[in-house]
């Protein structure tokens, strides 16, 4: 599980500012989803790329405050998190590269909820019209039908034999496709590339043979859970963030 121990006191860069944050005793990653652009549904650990936004006004990343020192107890406040809709603000003012790449980030992920929303309405429909189909083929065994079921491994997880997963159409906006392309160039200036980030950005950009090649240069053991699914998603020619279990 996660856990923490006090707090550890440290000081903003810009104004000199106090906050506290979490002195981990041990750090449990579990969460209820994990996507493919790299977002976790309820997370035991923070869901972000550190960027905060300091009492001052001033956007800052949380590995950039100063250690000051480590206490029981604090009635300081945490380094507030950026809202969506400050993101394309924060972007704008950045006035470095890396504060860029963590907002950019967080926006990547934020722009993608809504397809979210849109993927789990879908595979809730085809689930329940799945499992109709099949109880009515067997209304003698219906609790088998829970044992039939698998998590969402990969995109031919066949609900039913002859029902392969399906999902809606993804078809990013402008701002998105804005959004992605100067990750693109980000990740790779700074050489900051997390994972299969650089796959996934190439697919849902539709790049599928740039994300070919990435996938091939990539490290499976980054995220094993991941890599063969986004090879099924490249071969099948999708774009879309998927859901999937690691």
């Amino acid at each position: 599980m996660t856990r923490t121990v006090g707090y550890i006191i440290k000081g903003a860069p810009c104004c000199g500012a106090r906050y506290k944050t979490p002195r981990y005793a041990s750090m449990n990653w579990m969460s209820a989803a994990f996507w493919s652009d790299g977002y976790r549904e309820q997370s035991l650990m923070p869901n972000d790329h550190g960027l905060r936004r300091c009492q001052c006004g001033l956007f800052i990343l949380q590995r950039d405050l100063v250690e000051m020192a480590e206490v029981d107890q604090s009635d300081l406040p945490r380094p507030p998190y950026v809202s969506p809709e400050d993101l394309p603000l924060a972007i704008a003012q950045a006035d470095r590269p890396a504060l860029e790449l963590a907002a950019r980030r967080d926006y990547w992920q934020h722009l993608n909820h809504a397809y979210r929303d849109a993927y789990k309405a879908h595979r809730e429909a085809e689930d329940a019209a799945t499992q109709a189909a099949w109880e009515a083929v067997h209304p003698d065994q219906r609790t088998a039908w829970q044992k039939l079921r698998k998590f969402e491994r990969n995109p031919k997880y066949q609900a039913a034999p002859d029902r392969p997963i399906t999902f809606p159409v993804f078809e990013p906006s402008p701002v998105q496709r804005e959004n992605m392309l100067a990750l693109l160039q980000l990740t790779q200036a700074l050489e900051d590339v997390r994972g299969l980030e650089l796959v996934e950005l190439h697919r849902e950009l539709g790049q599928f043979e740039d994300a070919a090649r990435a996938l091939q240069a990539a490290d499976k053991e980054d995220n094993p859970g991941l890599y063969p699914i986004s090879a099924e998603l490249i071969e099948g020619r999708h774009a879309a963030p998927v859901r999937y279990r690691p």
